[in-house]
């Protein structure tokens, strides 16, 4: 690689003092010149770092080239009037550009490029068109500046064709390390066809073989070896749509492995398709993975999720299918020819790469999907004798099925004839199961002799005696009336006027109904009395249903019916016994938390909210969504749904906690959406309203919570009781699901031994910064930087904000309990509390998410926006704390630079420094 050939260490020691006389300049005489207007809020050198090139695309270069800038200042930084230049290595043919107003943010990277800013490419943020003419393939230089003062600048040579430059990832973007043409290389991830590069993004490191990034840290892949990877299952011959939109293949993963440098094709001499990402492409033991020509399910024949993309084409006969690494194959099937419109499958019995060999062990699918074509893509295949030899899987096991006999499955409730969705979306039908069995090879329809559906799986379907099994037409509750939980679905219609439903193993009949008519809305159901395959062909034991459902529809789907003598709407089983229900009342039910926007898993599986329970009340009937006047949700049952005053009920969109987020136990699920912004939630029974609120925009990732001192049914109508969350929660989210809120932050009340008392706020010089490591050695930045805080009176740190700025602070201590502290504490802020991997620090008191840069740095403690206190510093020793001279402890004093020294004292692992003890006195 070639860069700046005066990458000599004196003459990069000359750029830094150039760099930082400059700094001195400004922060003297405040100003910098932008052509003749003087202004003061110029970046400092080095506050803006370039960091990638892209100088040579392949073909034409107008309109192709750009270049990436990162912001290294802990604030957003203004750009209007900054100037671009670039030059020929000799300074000859220099062009400027002039920044329009844009903002960007701290962190964050921008990619200027040589394109129209009316028609930008989707990798470039800023288009500065002919401005700066065409980058020199051979070598130039590239500057950021304001007026005279250069912000950064970079020169390169021989730019390589069709890959930018770029600096290593494996450090943070620095205007000094940029200089060094030792760190930089040739991108190696394609970006687009043809072009290599991470526009506005993390440069991987430099040195990256056998290197990933996982949270923006390398670390080594965990490349596959043979048999982590099978290939189950192929479509080489799509009829729903056409080849190059619907062939796809399935890859079964058996150990826990990353996917970076994945090779797959007919030939891994020339593979037609390589993963490749700077991140780390993990994949767990277990998943089944769906490569496809195309990811839209509108063109793709329906697919399901597609994990990825390939760009070669599947022969329909003659073919090779081949699964690589480094050019060694892990796995390869080949076929002789396919069926139009159903995959190659895969037995289960052949899972592994040298059973898969066999073209015995391979059939063509026989369960649809999508569209129409056949196959079972991301899930388990069935058995390619069609589970004829009466066997399944359980745990990984093969043992015999428990087929139904005559009695052991009894039809309970149907729905011919939904009215809040379609029939084709809204059909369903219960079945009770009275034995422990197994559903494989379960027919169904209206004639077992020629069934609807027959349930097919490689895995044991059982069932234990007392279920209750739902199968609908549509499983998914957004579309099919708010069913609960679908078990199974089925492809065939309820007649409404008149008609059958058998249900059968294989040919035997097992239990049938007939029904003469239906009610719109209203599912027929069974008296509890009549539940076995004799009495319901009675007629005289169905009825009507009563109990609304989702989204207003009639029925128990899933759960016991009442009995058909009425009664059920004011009544429920408490034990066996019949008693009143006890409604809950205005101001019983407080919805105390929401997390409309989850990050950690999607919308559809990680939303829920909280109420608090005022009074000991049954929840029948308890209607949730964003109008009760048309009820998304209706909480049923012939059961009490019994809670008791104090309870914090977690209401959520799923309930499976490995699905979810990691939500504790839910109470009650719900089928409804909670928008992100602009959205309502109502609590109702018999359309009379019980508690609302509403927000106008939502944190992603963050719960709204209420304060504590606000949970009632008026109070919580105030914007102003809401806060973020900021405790987390299972797989990272923010909130406090089935628990007590913190206060937010303003608030006047904490927990101290479990008693509630007024917050005691710090005032101005009761919390004093004393030590500061911006710079460790022994560890890196991320997990060795630490400051100390010198309390002068007992105080309580609750809401208390750190950060750069606390007007937009990073880190804010939030706690249900008091943070107290006692006067002549010397509380430890680090970045890492593990003592293992933070430099060998004592216990810390609390963390912080931010960094404290190594130069021209800030450091603000603060309360409601208020300032506490503040230190700053021009730069600071490797591995050395900056120390406040014991005599200068408060918060006038350490503004003073002649008050701070570096440590000399050991701690930990070796850096120097005393961190929660008393400083040494400085020279």
């Amino acid at each position: 690689r070639t860069m700046n050939p005066s990458s000599h260490p004196i003459l990069i020691a000359g750029r830094r003092l150039a760099r930082l006389l400059a700094a001195i300049f400004l922060l003297t005489a405040g100003a910098c010149q932008r052509g003749s207007v003087s202004t003061t809020d110029c970046p400092l050198p080095g506050d803006l770092v370039l960091t990638e090139v892209f100088a040579n695309p392949a073909g034409a270069d107008e309109g192709a080239e750009w270049f990436e800038i990162y912001n290294a200042r802990n604030s957003t930084l203004g750009l209007a009037g900054l100037r671009l230049r670039v030059s020929r290595l000799d300074g000859s043919a220099e062009k400027r550009h002039s920044l329009r107003p844009e903002f960007i943010d701290p962190g964050a990277y921008m990619v200027f490029g040589a394109a129209d800013p009316e028609m930008l490419p989707a990798h470039m943020d800023y288009g500065y068109g002919t401005d700066l003419g065409s980058m020199t393939n051979t070598g130039g230089t590239i500057a950021i500046t304001c007026g005279s003062l250069v912000i950064d600048e970079i020169t390169y040579e021989n730019a390589p064709e069709a890959a930018s430059w770029a600096l290593d990832g494996a450090m943070v973007p620095d205007a000094i390390a940029n200089d060094d043409a030792a760190n930089w290389c040739e991108a190696q991830t394609e970006y687009e066809p043809g072009a290599q590069g991470t526009p506005g993004a993390a440069n991987p490191p430099c040195d990256s073989a056998g290197l990933c990034l996982e949270n923006g840290a390398p670390r080594e892949v965990r490349a596959p070896v043979a048999g982590d990877l099978v290939l189950t299952e192929i479509m080489p011959d799509p009829s729903a749509v056409a080849d190059p939109e619907g062939e796809w293949f399935e890859l079964l993963v058996t150990a826990d492995v990353d996917l970076n440098g994945l090779q797959l094709g007919a030939d891994l001499t020339d593979p037609g398709t390589v993963l490749s990402a700077p991140d780390c492409m993990s994949i767990t033991a277990g998943t089944r993975l769906v490569f496809a020509r195309g990811d839209d399910p509108a063109l793709n024949g329906g697919l399901p999720a597609v994990d990825h993309l390939f760009t070669f084409s599947l022969t329909n006969s003659g073919g090779t299918l081949q699964v690589g690494l480094g050019g060694a194959p892990l796995d390869a099937v080949t076929w002789t020819s396919s069926t139009a419109g159903a995959a190659l499958s895969l037995d289960p019995s052949a899972e592994d790469p040298t059973s898969n060999d066999d073209p015995m062990s391979w059939c063509d699918a026989t369960d649809a999907y999508g569209d129409g074509d056949l196959g079972t893509p991301g899930a388990a295949n069935p058995p390619c004798a069609g589970g004829g030899d009466g066997t399944c899987l359980e745990g990984g096991n093969s043992r015999p099925v428990r087929t139904p006999a005559v009695g052991d499955v009894v039809i309970t409730e149907l729905m011919p004839d939904p009215s809040a969705v379609g029939d084709a979306s809204g059909e369903w039908f219960e079945l009770l199961v009275t034995a422990d069995v197994d559903l494989n090879g379960l027919t169904l329809g209206a004639d077992v002799a020629n069934p609807g559906t027959t349930l097919t799986s490689a895995d044991c379907l059982a069932v234990a005696a007392g279920s209750r099994v739902l199968f609908a037409r549509d499983a998914d509750a957004m579309t099919n009336g708010g069913l609960p939980t679908v078990d199974h679905t089925f492809s065939f219609g309820l007649t409404n006027g008149g008609g059958t439903l058998q249900v059968g193993a294989g040919a035997t009949l097992l239990d049938a109904v007939t029904w003469t008519g239906s009610t719109a809305g209203a599912a027929l159901s069974l008296d509890p009395s009549a539940e076995d395959p004799t009495s319901n062909d009675d007629p005289m034991s169905w009825c009507d249903a009563t109990t609304p459902y989702g989204d207003g529809d009639l029925g128990t789907p899933g759960v016991a019916n009442p009995a058909c003598g009425g009664g059920g709407g004011d009544t429920c089983m408490d034990g066996g016994n019949l008693r009143p229900i006890v409604a809950p009342a205005v101001g019983d039910l407080v919805v105390t938390e929401i997390l409309p926007d989850p990050s950690a898993v999607a919308d559809a599986s990680g939303e829920w909210f909280e109420v608090l329970v005022g009074a000991d009340v049954d929840l029948n009937g308890l209607q949730l969504g964003p109008d009760i006047a048309m009820p998304a949700t209706t909480l049923s049952s012939t059961d009490c749904l019994a809670v008791t005053a104090g309870s914090r009920l977690v209401f959520a969109r799923s309930s499976d906690a490995m699905s979810n987020g990691g939500l504790p136990a839910v109470d009650h699920t719900f089928s409804f959406s909670l928008v992100n912004s602009n959205g309502t939630l109502q609590l109702g029974r018999g359309g009379v309203l019980l508690d609302e609120i509403t927000w106008t925009s939502s944190t992603a990732g963050a719960a709204r919570s209420l304060d504590p001192s606000a949970e009632d049914s008026v109070s919580n109508d105030d914007p102003m009781s809401w806060c973020d969350a900021s405790a987390a929660y299972g797989d990272g989210d923010l909130g406090s699901p089935g628990a007590m809120n913190p206060p937010c932050p303003g608030g006047n009340a904490c927990l101290d031994g479990g008693n509630l008392r007024p917050i005691v706020n710090p005032m101005l010089g009761d919390l004093v910064i004393t030590e500061v490591m911006p710079n460790p050695t022994k560890v890196s930045d991320a997990n060795g930087e630490y400051f100390e805080v010198l309390a002068t009176a007992d105080v309580d740190l609750n809401g208390l904000q750190l950060g750069a700025d606390i007007m937009a602070p990073s880190t804010t201590l939030a706690s249900a309990s008091c943070l107290a502290v006692t006067s002549g504490t010397r509380v430890l802020f680090a970045r890492n509390p593990d003592t293992l991997t933070n430099g060998g620090l004592p216990a810390v008191d609390h963390t912080f998410s931010f960094s404290l840069v190594n130069s021209n740095g800030t450091l603000q403690l603060g309360l409601g926006g208020n300032l506490l206190d503040e230190v700053t510093w021009a730069s600071s020793g490797a591995g050395a704390a900056r120390n406040l001279t014991p005599a200068a402890e408060d918060t006038v004093a350490n503004d003073d630079p002649m008050n701070w020294c570096d440590a000399t004292t050991p701690y930990g692992d070796g850096d120097l420094g005393s961190p929660a003890a008393a400083n040494e006195v400085c020279p």
